[in-house]
């Protein structure tokens, strides 16, 4: 069990070569499900919003590094939807308040524990309470209702239920995984009748395709069916030549100017990004960003506006652009 900061900061290695290739410097929570699904990476290249390791490509996280087996197991996180659809959610978990069922607002969150064995499910979560007389512990996974982006939903009940320490935890979901197990082997009790194997008859030779027939025919599987591409938004005009671009037929039309014609079409990856820029135009600022060398970028409370962006992007911030804006 370790809990989200002991994660973030942990140097990400590669065992396919042995090499450091940067380091964990958040997680992307899945709210619905209560799981990190992506970690973001910080590996030094400048990019739309960096790189993201999805958690089924983590072969481990130990004390020293989260592993894995191949630097390209980092992807562009323009390339993954997913991510950047949970990332706008902004679900942090720390710092955010307790309400219960009811209604009772009953204090803050902490840190969060997360099982790093294969899962990367959130198993408790910190409580800090407001009211000095009221104990602190550690909210169990099933005392959660709702992961929001301001409000921990509980139980009513949490008080009752808080775990002392993390290794309580381990001894809960122990005890969970031995009774599931439990529940799923078959009583010695019971016969199992199996079904008499029917013979079937030896099925018909298929005749041969013809020459004529193997040349009409062609194979599907060699058609680009690639949709790691594809953007969540209305189809323009401009998406539609890049459908084109990927092997998709496209009705012609009336012969364009020449100059249109000229025109190179943007790249998938280019058209997300233009995308992204006309979504954060306009929004506001949660968070002040300072360069690496401490000067201030953008401040909390500024509207972003493409020069802002194109600055931002210039000095490999654009993530923390991207985690922290409001409407």
């Amino acid at each position: 069990m370790k809990t989200a900061q002991q994660i973030i900061g942990l140097p990400v290695v590669s065992i396919f070569d042995g090499n450091e290739i940067g380091k964990v410097k958040n997680v992307i929570i899945n709210a619905s499900k209560g799981t990190i699904d992506f970690f973001v990476i910080d590996s030094g290249i400048r990019s739309l919003s960096g790189g993201v390791i999805p958690a089924d490509r983590v072969l481990g996280i130990g004390e020293y590094a989260l592993t894995i087996q191949q630097p390209d197991d980092i992807s562009d996180i323009v390339k993954i939807p997913a991510a950047i659809e949970l990332m706008q959610k902004n679900i942090t978990v720390r710092g955010t308040r307790v309400l219960t069922k009811k209604g009772s607002l009953l204090g803050e969150t902490g840190d969060f524990f997360v099982n790093e064995q294969n899962t990367y499910n959130i198993t408790g979560v910190e409580f800090v309470p407001a009211d000095a007389s009221m104990k602190s512990g550690i909210i169990p996974r099933s005392s959660i209702i709702t992961f929001g982006k301001d409000l921990l939903v509980v139980q009513d009940d949490v008080i009752d239920q808080l775990i002392e320490s993390p290794h309580s935890i381990e001894e809960e979901s122990e005890e969970k995984k031995n009774t599931s197990l439990e529940q799923q082997s078959p009583s010695p009790d019971v016969e199992f009748i199996y079904p008499e194997v029917v013979s079937q008859e030896p099925e018909q030779a298929i005749p041969a395709e013809s020459e004529t027939e193997k040349e009409e025919s062609y194979d599907t599987d060699s058609l680009d069916t690639d949709i790691s591409y594809q953007i969540p938004f209305e189809s323009t005009e401009e998406e539609k030549t890049n459908e084109g671009e990927l092997g998709l037929e496209i009705p012609s039309e009336a012969p364009a100017a020449e100059e249109t014609q000229n025109e190179q079409p943007l790249s998938a990856a280019e058209l997300f990004e233009q995308r992204q820029r006309q979504y954060l135009v306009g929004k506001k600022v949660t968070k002040t960003i300072y360069t690496s060398d401490g000067r201030v970028i953008i401040n909390n409370g500024d509207i972003i506006t493409e020069q802002l962006i194109n600055e931002v992007k210039a000095n490999g911030k654009l993530i923390e652009l991207v985690m922290n804006y409001e409407e």
